[in-house]
């Protein structure tokens, strides 16, 4: 075979450098399962396959980006338009949308024309509108921002308008980024960051975060899978440490990047059931504000000891028709406070005092038997007239 020409060489490298591969499927996926991640290493090495088979479980779910050249840009800035829309926050939304335009001032320092950069802006604000209407509408289905960034137009235009911030950031603070690169900053950002369809590598994101996503507080996180030691992918904060409100989870494979979503904690709704109480009463509780009467707290503690809801207690003096030794006392005798020394005359209609102190101790001494009128001591709400309509009296004292 006869070398080729110096010609044919610079032609096939041109042809090389132009060349783009027919990827398919589209530029954001809707959300998957993260076990799709873990079929496509199950049969690579076992490393791989052992941490994807584990962050199946911690990340349960996953959008897939093109990968196309865009795909690290394209994933950050969804991930922040789409916690923008979960934390369903109108205010938020607005003072971003404001943040975001504010930052072309940096543009300017750089000596970016307006109206080269205008029409990346302009589709970037219609994006924060979209947000701001689904969110005062109440509605929380990312579809609409799936739809928009997959529109070829509209996705390219919010990129290189994120590409051309992150360039504007790293020209105005060089000191932080210019000892990472292998050549001037100005180059880097000429061939790396500003030229379309070129991946994103560790500087350029840290730049990206550091200078459009950092003042929004939101956190970026970035999980690599490789082949270090481990069985668990290996995670790094691009942000500093702190509570944020959201966080933009990033999975990094070779030349590659995803979103991820933590898998959400499971929440045990069952009822708490009282069977202690089940299994000794099957009356309705209690409702003070039904009774016609105060309730005394002590008494309410007894199990089983419930009042017919249907039944109103009007406590009223029963008055003594003879002197007889064994006449039943009105309520303001046997719950007369101790200190009390002269008798509390009965008025219309009376009204049982609530009890505030300590029934007095019980009588020891008891008058004689005799054989007329009854052995015991009765409680005046059982010698109504009604009985049927009294107190419920369990088995044991209706005898």
């Amino acid at each position: 075979m006869a070398a080729l020409s110096p010609e044919e060489l610079e032609r096939f490298q041109k042809l090389s450098n132009e060349f783009e591969p027919d990827i398919q499927g589209p530029l954001v996926s809707v959300k998957q399962s993260s076990n799709a991640i873990a079929a496509d290493y199950a049969n690579a090495d076992p490393t791989l396959a052992a941490k994807t088979s584990a962050l199946a479980v911690t990340h349960s779910t996953s959008r897939i980006m093109k990968g196309d050249g865009n795909c690290g840009w394209r994933a950050v800035a969804f991930g922040y338009f789409e916690n923008l829309l979960s934390l369903q926050d109108a205010l938020l939304i607005q003072r971003e949308a404001s943040r975001i335009k504010s930052l072309c001032t940096l543009l300017d320092r750089v000596g970016q024309q307006e109206h080269l950069y205008e029409i990346f802006v302009d589709a970037t604000d219609q994006v924060f509108s979209e947000l701001l209407e689904a969110v005062n509408q109440g509605i929380r289905d990312e579809s609409f921002l799936v739809e928009s960034f997959n529109n070829e137009y509209n996705s390219s235009a919010i990129i290189t308008h994120f590409r051309l911030l992150t360039s504007a950031w790293m020209k105005l603070n060089p000191h932080r980024y210019q000892a990472f690169l292998s050549m001037p900053l100005d180059q880097y950002c000429a061939t790396q960051i500003e030229t379309v369809k070129t991946e994103i590598d560790e500087v350029g994101l840290q730049a990206l975060v550091d200078g459009v996503i950092e003042g929004s507080g939101f956190a970026v996180e970035i999980l690599y899978l490789d082949r270090s030691v481990g069985e668990a992918v290996t995670p790094h904060l691009l942000t500093p440490s702190r509570p944020s409100p959201a966080v933009i989870r990033l999975l990094y494979r070779p030349g590659h990047y995803d979103l991820l979503y933590r898998a959400e904690p499971v929440v045990n709704m069952t009822p708490v059931v009282n069977y202690q109480y089940g299994m000794t009463s099957d009356y309705t509780p209690w409702d003070q504000t039904a009774l016609g009467f105060d309730m005394n707290s002590q008494l309410m503690t007894i199990p089983n000891l419930m009042l017919d809801p249907s039944y109103t207690l009007n406590v009223t003096p029963m008055v003594p028709t003879c002197s007889s030794p064994y006449r039943v006392p009105s309520p303001q005798e046997v719950y007369q406070p101790p200190m009390q020394t002269q008798p509390i005359a009965p008025v219309s209609p009376p009204v049982t005092p609530r009890i505030s102190a300590p029934p007095p101790p019980p009588i020891t001494t008891l008058p004689p038997r005799s054989s007329e009128g009854p052995q015991i001591r009765l409680n005046p709400l059982v010698m109504k007239s009604n009985l049927s309509r009294s107190l419920p009296v369990t088995t044991p004292f209706k005898k």
